[in-house]
Formats: structure tokens, sequence, C-alpha cells
């Protein structure tokens, strides 16, 4: 008997099917090969994904000890919570931003929630009507075209603001200003960068803001990869936000605890009480064992000074290797236009000069040479390749013996 329900998906759900995330279909992948390495010729050297490998700061486990050792903070950590943070967890976020990044932010501004992935989602309901528009940078993190037509039942213009100009970072204001439209509402930007790795200056930032705010629109900053700018840090991220910005901040990536799933926005108000409502539908509460234990560690300044020291010893180690990557490109490999990454944990260089389709690179890579890379068209930026240091920072030996094959695939396409 055939089902009547065969089919009876959502429009939204067909068009995520034929949409996948290319990181996600890579991470099969890589699934698979851990369960049956024999199927591959040699070993898979993952270059895709956007996560940290080394081991989060020695001060979090010592925290997480004291948490589980207790037996009243333990009890507790198991229970529900708020749904915007507890309130000492959020609290003690002023005190990890006043040290860490010596900046000033205010408790009734803060939202805690889960991963940035699904605080991105709910601002994005808590401000888009169908038919709105919103204007993303070219490339731009790839999960966000997608999180916007899920959210907005596929109902959403989508403009693309070009920051790679003749092969360099170079965003301009004025042809942002040129897109701009009355249909406008939300403008995303990335800093440092996914997949570019790049940093805006200031007068940017800044300029992008003043724009928003004259013509009513909100500016999302997301800085996921903050604390691993190679550089002087821009004053943007030490002063106070602004009216129309909304931040979102992961500890994801800061502690290097991407399973953990602790993320928080700094934002307007009234648009946090959008933002709490729609979470109480969605999520009811972040995690109550991951913020007790954060909490642990914020009140203690030793650990967070420690944490701070942590921070700065593996900024280098990640710029070390960043430009480790990025040398090798240049030296090594003819043809390619890698630009050089400034923070993050990306080198994003233009293949096209081998092949025009960025997908057909990435699955002729891993299916030869079993290296993984990310597709640059998910990104908005088709014939362009994202290879993220990351997985590696740890193994140079094999990242290395990665790089090694990956000379050896575009040689043998040379001419």
């Amino acid at each position: 008997m055939v089902s009547n329900l065969k089919g009876k998906i959502s429009k939204v759900s067909e068009y995520t099917i034929k949409n996948p995330s290319a990181i996600r279909e890579i991470m099969t992948i890589v699934t698979d090969y851990k369960l049956h390495p024999e199927k591959y010729p040699r070993e898979l050297i993952y270059l895709a994904g956007g996560w940290p490998q080394d081991a989060p700061p020695s001060t979090l486990r010592e925290a997480l000890s004291e948490v589980i050792e207790d037996d009243n903070v333990w009890v507790e950590a198991s229970r529900y919570g708020a749904t915007r943070g507890q309130p000492e967890f959020i609290e003690g976020l002023a005190e990890y931003e006043k040290v860490i990044f010596g900046r000033r932010i205010y408790p009734e501004e803060v939202f805690v929630g889960g991963g940035s992935t699904e605080l991105t989602a709910t601002i994005m309901t808590s401000i888009l009507d169908p038919g709105d528009e919103v204007i993303l940078t070219r490339p731009s993190y790839l999960n966000y075209e997608r999180q916007l037509q899920i959210e907005t039942r596929l109902d959403i213009k989508i403009k693309r603001w070009d920051i790679i100009r003749n092969y360099e970072f170079n965003p301009s204001v004025d042809n942002l200003q040129n897109i701009i439209s009355n249909d406008t509402k939300l403008i995303f930007i990335t800093t440092p960068g996914n997949p570019d790795s790049q940093v805006f200056d200031d007068e940017t930032i800044e300029a992008v803001v003043d724009i928003a705010e004259d013509k009513g629109i909100w500016v999302v900053i997301d800085v996921a990869y903050r604390a691993f700018i190679f550089g002087n840090y821009p004053r943007y991220m030490s002063r106070s936000r602004r009216e129309n910005e909304i931040w979102i901040a992961t500890l994801s990536k800061e502690f290097r605890i991407p399973g953990w799933r602790i993320s928080y926005l700094l934002l307007d108000q009234e648009l946090l009480k959008a933002v709490e409502t729609i979470e109480q539908a969605r999520l009811l509460c972040p995690s109550r064992l991951v913020q007790e234990t954060l909490t642990k560690l914020f009140y203690d300044r030793d650990k967070l000074e420690r944490t701070k020291l942590d921070y700065e010893e593996t900024r280098k180690k990640y710029a070390n290797i960043a430009n480790y990557t990025y040398e090798y490109l240049v030296n090594n490999i003819e043809g390619l236009r890698p630009i050089k990454p400034t923070g993050g944990f990306y080198v994003f260089f233009d293949a096209s000069r081998y092949f025009p389709s960025s997908k057909e690179l990435c699955s002729s890579l891993m299916n030869e040479y079993q290296v993984a890379l990310v597709p640059g068209f998910d990104f908005g930026m088709e014939g362009w390749i994202r290879l993220s240091f990351a997985p590696l920072v740890n193994d140079k030996e094999k990242l290395e013996e990665g790089l090694g094959r990956i000379k050896e695939f575009f040689d043998s396409r040379k001419g």
C-alpha cells in the first residue's frame, strides 16, 4: 500500500534538500571515513571545517570540575533556566568583556542563547516580514542565505555587497549605499570574515552604521572570530554598542568549545524582548551546565586573567599557521590568487583558472587526493575555494602533507 503521506513536506524543506550546506555534506564523508577508512586510498586530510581542534583553555576544565564537585551547583546546573540567560552569567559576561576585550557592556542589552546559528535565525524572525530585503556581503558566511530563506518561508530579497574587488579586500561604502533601498531592513557584517578572514577597519564600520542609522536599518555585526585577530584590534571591538547595532558573540570559537553551543547578543532592549519571546517558543533556555561553568570562570579573576593569556598565545599560534599556509599557496602553486588572512581560520583563494566550478574542484580533490576543502560557490563567489587551517593548527606536519597534495592536484591540471 502506498502511503498518502509520501512527498508531504513543505516548500522550505524542498529548498533545503536542494540546497544542503556544503560543510555538512563534507562532514558526511568525514564520518564515513572514520567508520570505514579502508575504503579510501590514503588518510583523509580535513581542511574544510571552520572550528578549532586545539584544546579549550585549562581554566575551563577547572571551572567545570568545581561545578561537578559542588552538589548544590551540580543540581542547579541540571535544571531549566531563564530564557534570556542566568542573571549571574549575564553579569559575568560584562566582566569577561572588560578583561578580555577592554569593552564595557550592560546587562540589560545582553541576551544569551545556544550557538550563534540559533540566535542569528531568531534575529531574522524578530525583524523580517515577507518581502523584506537583506544585504549580505559577497562573500559571506554560507549559512546566512539558507537561514534567511528558512526563516522567511522563501519570501526574502537578498542583495550582495562586493567586499573583494580585484583580488583584494576592498569594501566600498559608496557601493553599499547604491544597493540600499526602502525595503532594506538588515545588513550583515562578519569581522573577521568567513570565508575571507578579513577584518573591517574602523572607518568602514562606522560609515556603514552611520548610513544604516540614517535610513532606519539594523546592522548585524558577527564577531565569531574576534579572539583570532592577528594584528591590532580595531577600536569598534572595544567601544559601546551603537543604537542600531546587533552584535553576535560566540563563546564557541573563543573558548574553542563549538560543541557546547553557547553565544550571546548585544542589542536594543525593545528588540531583546522580541528575541526573548521568540526563544521562549524555540529554545526555551540555553544550557544551564555551560552557563554555570563559565560563571565560575568569570567570577574568578585569576582564571579570567589566565584565560586572557591563553587567548593571546592562541592568537599568535593561529597567525603563524595562517601566514605559513598563505605563503605556501603563493610560492608553490602557480595561478592561485589567495587573500592574506588578517584574522580567523581561513585562506580564501581564486582557483577559477583551473576549474570554473568550485564544487567540481573540491569533489575532484577529495576523490583523487583525499583532501577536503569548501567550494566558494556556497559563499557567493564561484571559482573560489575556502581552506581552513584550524583543524590542523596543532599538526603542522599533516598540514604540510595536505598542502603538498593540493600542489600535486593543481600541478596535474596545468595546461
